[in-house]
């Protein structure tokens, strides 16, 4: 019959049609490929999603070791206040526990650690250890890094509580003089002393993606003050600059406390050399 298509016909047809829709919708792919891919990447770009360059952690540092235990409090205790420093411990706790049980214990008095390093004479000093892991494709570099002081009060004079530490390791620091108009992250020696260097201008440090840097933070200050401060990085990737903040997290400032510079405590306790395991009221 003349107009009709025989079934070999539509079966040729169909399959032309078919054949060429497969082949468009691959052309099409391949095009979209770059753009595709452009997009996944802006998706899992730490930069792109407005992330910022580091992965912070950061937590005091004090060691009994090193530090000793040292505490300022703004009022004047009784004795009686710290029995539980040198109380047996609990069943099956741990020495970690204990300690930590100490501190809490302490900070629920009022009080704030402290320590101090010893070259030429004595300076005021607080500790805690930083750790930046990159958060960028390409590696971000650290261009500068220096305190910057929120607030600033006199520091506590009521109680000081004074344990010798027992000796203990160096440690690698970055100084922060707080003292100091420019407040520049200063390096420092294996005992903690400042070497006046800038820290960003004798190490150069670059982290990349998922790459960590752990920093030892030393705040100090001579005069007789509670500094609330944090920490403002400078840095760069592929020319770009980035300042990053740093406190211990969810705004709150570090502490550094001037105590040593305090002229006189209310009353001044410590370890009772005869025994040892007990406390004494000592002179000022």
């Amino acid at each position: 019959m003349t107009g009709e298509v025989s079934p070999r016909r539509q079966n040729i047809n169909t399959l032309a049609i078919t054949l060429l829709g497969v082949f468009a919708a691959g052309t099409l792919t391949y095009a979209c490929a770059p753009i595709n891919k452009q997009e996944e990447d802006k998706a899992s770009d730490p930069l792109v999603q407005g992330e910022p360059p580091f992965h912070v952690s950061v937590r005091e540092a004090f060691h009994e070791a090193d530090d000793g235990t040292t505490w300022v409090f703004p009022t004047v205790l009784p004795m009686t206040s710290f029995s539980f420093i040198y109380a047996p411990s609990a069943p099956g706790q741990s020495l970690e526990e204990r300690l930590a049980e100490k501190d809490r214990r302490l900070a629920q008095l009022g009080g704030t650690r402290v320590s101090q390093i010893c070259a030429q004479d004595c300076v005021s000093v607080s500790r805690y250890r930083l750790t930046l892991t990159g958060n960028r494709k390409q590696p971000v570099h650290i261009e500068s890094v220096r305190a910057r002081i929120r607030a600033e009060q006199p520091a506590p004079s009521g109680t000081r509580l004074v344990i010798p530490r027992d000796g203990g390791g160096p440690v690698d620091v970055v100084y922060f003089d707080l003292d100091s108009p420019r407040k520049d992250a200063l390096t420092a020696d294996r005992d903690g002393t400042p070497t006046g260097q800038v820290f960003t201008d004798v190490e150069n440090r670059f982290a990349a993606e998922g790459e960590p840097l752990v920093f030892e933070l030393v705040g100090a200050t001579r005069r007789p003050i509670r500094y609330e401060w944090e920490i403002v990085l400078e840095v760069t990737q592929d020319g770009r600059r980035e300042t990053l903040v740093v406190d211990l997290g969810s705004g709150k400032p570090f502490q550094t406390v001037g105590w040593r510079a305090v002229s006189k405590y209310g009353v001044t306790y410590g370890r009772d050399p005869k025994t040892g395991n007990s406390l004494i009221k000592v002179d000022g």
